[in-house]
């Protein structure tokens, strides 16, 4: 699926507001939503980001707009769709930006959900790929969009094993956490869960995930090693590797949205000079990027 292909969905009345013709030729390969003003380290190249443009503040737009755009173009996004609902349009500074970086952007009306638009491009990946893969297509459907919607593991392994009779899988790390099984599949400890894939007993595929450490690592394993076609746990362990790469990116972004706030209630409004208002609305900006309200009230724990 390119740019132009997303653009030309009459369904998600998507509206461009500029673009350079051969970008709109890139093929894309993921979605991302952020709405962090710095999202250059969980965007992908050739992603369509999406953002609700949370962290634009007329105030300072421009320098705000040129950062965002800057993390966007360093990361190689392949689109940015910006929503109008926050602001009632696009700003016209983040516009500019993306012409100064050559970023293409459109506008996404407040009735469209980002929902929808992301599964437009992985249906439409798994549409054109699905002469390669040994999963039904009703069945890698309905894994894509559990994925965009943030499903854990165990919905996902159940889902994908379902058309399936009998068969007991788990998710495993490399220290031997069970992350997911089957509906009753028997308890294994961390020792058992080691020595199974140790040993070779059944058959062990490793997903493969970014951003995740060794011992974090999951490992989709079945006991019986005939329950299932060697093609189609790989595709499910590909589909398991887009959950955990997910859910990565959701706690490094949690992480950072928290750090933010810590920061500002560190600094006590410092860096709002001989305007206490500014450090205010700060405070309030990035308690919403929490998810946080801003009125409270809130109890302080101090470890």
């Amino acid at each position: 699926m390119h740019v132009e292909n997303l653009l030309e969905d009459e369904s998600l009345c998507l509206r461009l507001l500029w673009a350079d013709g051969p970008l709109l030729r890139r093929e894309i390969s993921g979605v991302t939503a952020t709405d962090l003003e710095d999202p250059a380290r969980f965007v992908r190249p050739g992603e369509v980001v999406l953002s609700g443009l949370v962290w634009w503040t007329p105030e300072d737009g421009q320098a705000r707009a040129e950062r965002f755009v800057a993390a966007l173009k360093t990361a190689g996004a392949a689109v940015l769709l910006a929503g109008e609902e926050t602001h009632g349009s696009v700003p016209a500074d983040l516009v500019e930006a993306c012409g100064r970086h050559g970023v293409p952007v459109a506008a996404v009306p407040v009735h469209i959900m980002f929902r929808a638009i992301t599964d437009t491009v992985y249906l439409r990946q798994w549409g054109e790929l699905s002469r390669h893969h040994a999963l039904p297509g009703n069945v890698r459907a309905r894994l894509s969009r559990l994925v965009a919607q943030g499903a854990g593991p165990d919905l996902i392994l159940a889902t994908a094993l379902a058309h399936l009779d009998r068969s007991t899988a788990y998710v495993l790390t490399s220290a031997g956490r069970t992350v997911a099984a089957t509906e009753g599949a028997t308890t294994v400890t961390a020792h058992e869960a080691v020595a199974l894939m140790g040993e070779g007993t059944g058959v062990t595929v490793p997903v493969e995930a970014d951003a995740v450490s060794p011992y974090g690592r999951w490992h989709l394993h079945l006991p019986g090693p005939d329950d299932a076609p060697p093609r189609m746990l790989h595709e499910i362990a590909a589909i398991l590797g887009r959950c955990q790469e997910s859910r990565a990116r959701h706690r490094a972004a949690e992480h950072q949205v928290a750090d933010e706030l810590g920061a500002l209630l560190a600094g006590a409004g410092a860096g709002a000079g001989n305007d206490p208002g500014r450090g205010t609305a700060a405070v309030e900006g990035a308690l919403r990027r929490c998810g946080l309200s801003a009125e409270g009230p809130y109890g302080v724990v101090v470890a």
